[in-house]
């Protein structure tokens, strides 16, 4: 798909697919005549063919835009349902092509996770094991006319041999001789003057490394992943690197994640489908909660996210996990449960929303989002997000709805063959004769 000046004006819809003219001529929006004149027209001023029709008269920009998102609408459709093959997406606009990151990570696990989102938003990614390397090899780019960036540890040995600022000297060194060069820093040092150290020294930001110290083994994959798409994304995006609260990290390939998360809901364990649901809503919400509903009560098990300056120690994962909360008469969970119908909007400081309120703690967030997991009448859990003190709005959460439903299916199935394996035991513990 091709835009121009934020409109819709070309499109193949799939490898070898129809072209958008063509659609646009089979279902009557426009005759062949005007196809033909238009087509004409592009070859004359390089244009796109349906952008000349819009230019022509002959068909509405609405038209078109309206028939891209039923197309796009019937595409994932046949995504989410389909049982194998393989789909990507890529946000071409996103992709820096040709463009060469310069590693110099020390810790392994950083350096493979800022490795594979780089490489997945488009960079060549070359690692380095010393400073001198790093100059030597942008020294031998610049004379060769290629473009590059840098992505290194704040602390390094400097030059001297005497201190610890060796980033710093490193992306002082580089901007000296290539001063178009982008350079990120990278460290575990969380002092409140760093970014404006760092930019001071030409980068373009400074992030501070996840603390992998309090997590829990099964969360060291998700935290270093998100970690290096915020790398990917301070590096796209330099102008928004360290300005206010973080841009929400999303994943490049939106598409092909929901359709990879829908298969593994039909192949893990019950206890694994929340892990799951997690995952997805981690996309959408800078914080996110999944409560289990079983006796009237809705039962913590897990989040995501929460402030920087949150007083509790283990956050907001701490303070929801194992709670019950009481689904009291018209609160926002005891609604959803009630109507199985998602909500997106304020959370109100009534009585009943009270616990739940108290356990998201401060500010309340301007809006939220509350998704029932439910298959047929029966709710299984209900997922609750938000865009925590931000106050980002939501967006579409419609890729999240279809996944949060097929959550509730495989749900469903679970118990159901749990249900018919308990009752083939049964029928052989009594016996033909019981």
């Amino acid at each position: 798909m091709r835009f121009e000046n934020g409109v819709i004006c070309d499109a193949m819809l799939g490898p070898g697919g129809p072209a958008l003219e063509d659609l646009l001529q089979r279902q009557g929006s426009a005759g062949a005549r005007a196809v033909a004149g238009a087509r004409a027209r592009a070859a004359r001023t390089g244009t796109s063919v349906t952008s000349a029709l819009v230019e022509m008269g002959s068909v509405a920009q609405e038209t078109i835009d309206r028939l891209v998102r039923e197309e796009l609408k019937a595409s994932l459709r046949s995504l989410v349902l389909s049982q194998e093959g393989e789909f990507r997406f890529e946000l071409e606009d996103e992709r820096v092509p040709g463009e060469r990151a310069l590693l110099l990570i020390e810790r392994s696990v950083l350096r493979r996770a800022v490795e594979e989102e780089l490489e997945r938003g488009g960079f060549a990614v070359e690692t380095c094991e010393t400073p001198g390397l790093v100059l030597e090899r942008a020294r031998r780019l610049l004379r060769e006319g290629a473009a590059f960036l840098l992505v290194t540890d704040l602390v390094l040995p400097d030059a001297g041999g005497k201190g610890w600022k060796g980033g710093l000297d490193l992306v002082q060194s580089i901007r000296s001789f290539a001063p178009k060069a982008r350079g990120l820093l990278l460290g575990d040092i969380r002092e409140a003057n760093m970014e404006a150290e760092a930019r001071e020294a030409g980068a373009c930001a400074y992030l501070a490394s996840p603390d992998l110290g309090g997590a829990r083994l099964a969360d060291v994959g998700p935290i270093l992943a998100r970690f290096g798409a915020q790398v990917r994304e301070a590096l796209l995006h330099p102008e928004d690197a360290g300005a206010g609260p973080a841009r929400p990290v999303r994943a490049v390939d939106h598409l092909s994640l929901l359709r990879n998360l829908v298969g593994e809901l039909h192949a893990e364990e019950e206890i694994e489908i929340p892990l799951l649901v997690l995952r997805l809503a981690a996309e959408y919400f800078e914080r996110g909660v999944l409560f289990v509903v079983r006796d009237n009560r809705a039962h913590g098990t897990g989040a995501f996210g929460g402030e920087a300056g949150d007083p509790d120690p283990e956050g907001l994962d701490g303070r929801v996990r194992g709670v019950e909360l009481s689904l009291l008469a018209g609160s926002i969970l005891e609604t959803a449960c009630r109507t199985r119908v998602p909500y997106v909007g304020p959370i109100e400081a009534t009585d009943p929303n009270g616990p739940l309120i108290e356990k998201l703690g401060t500010p309340l967030p301007k809006e939220a989002a509350i998704l029932p997991v439910c298959a047929g009448r029966q709710v299984f859990a209900i997922l609750y997000g938000d865009n925590g003190s931000s106050a980002r709005p939501l967006g579409d959460l419609r890729g999240l709805e279809i996944f949060v439903a097929q959550a509730g299916i495989a749900l469903r199935n679970v118990s159901l063959q749990r249900r018919l394996s308990e009752l083939s035991q049964a029928g052989g513990t009594r016996g033909p004769n019981a």
